[in-house]
């Protein structure tokens, strides 16, 4: 049996093997859904601005190809790639064609986004349509509004009377997480605040 060769250091690989480097090494930043939580986010864009730099250094254009694995993708890759060399003055996330950040999709309306992952995770719109449904007590898809005695199922501002809501994740079977119209509240002036 042969041994397999070895994978030649980047400055001695050629330009197209390079571009595809490139492309397999956004491809691993994108699949990283929470770079700061993650603790294989630092190596890997530091692995994209390193190939870059080395095609940068060679004046190789590839502007072409990250269109076409934008293509390949969906991902908005250009936008990715830049990201990466502003690293760690900027977090690279990965963005679907319309833009939107895929870690920060408002879990409600999928169309806005959320500013992080610190809070409810849905864009402001949504904040305030549910805080007209919880006075309203009208359902809406994708929530499920409720009332209960668990204290362990809802918010430190509710009681036993207090209309909650929570996402109806179709993967979860256990309401959970029960929040009241304060938190609505108080999410936004946090966001205002940022």
């Amino acid at each position: 049996m042969r041994n397999t060769p070895s994978i030649p250091p980047l400055e001695e690989r050629d330009d197209t093997t390079l571009i595809e480097d490139l492309c397999l090494a956004l491809r691993d930043v994108g699949g990283l859904w929470c770079p700061e939580d993650d603790g294989r986010a630092a190596a890997r864009i530091e692995g994209v601005k390193e190939i870059y730099a080395l095609l940068l250094e060679r004046r190789v254009d590839v502007k072409d190809r990250i269109g076409r694995l934008s293509e390949e993708t969906s991902w908005r890759m250009a936008d990715l790639l830049s990201d990466c060399l502003g690293y760690p003055n900027v977090l690279p996330y990965v963005k679907d064609k319309d833009g939107i950040r895929r870690a920060l999709r408002c879990s409600l309306c999928g169309k806005g986004e959320f500013p992080d992952k610190l809070g409810i995770w849905m864009c402001d719109a949504c904040l305030v349509a549910v805080r007209e449904l919880l006075s309203s007590c009208s359902p809406m898809p994708g929530l499920v509004l409720f009332r209960t005695y668990n204290d362990s199922k809802r918010c430190n501002h509710a009681d036993s009377d207090t209309v909650l809501f929570t996402f109806d994740d179709p993967y979860e079977f256990a309401i959970d997480n029960g929040r009241c119209d304060t938190c609505l509240t108080e999410e936004q002036e946090r966001r205002k605040k940022l």
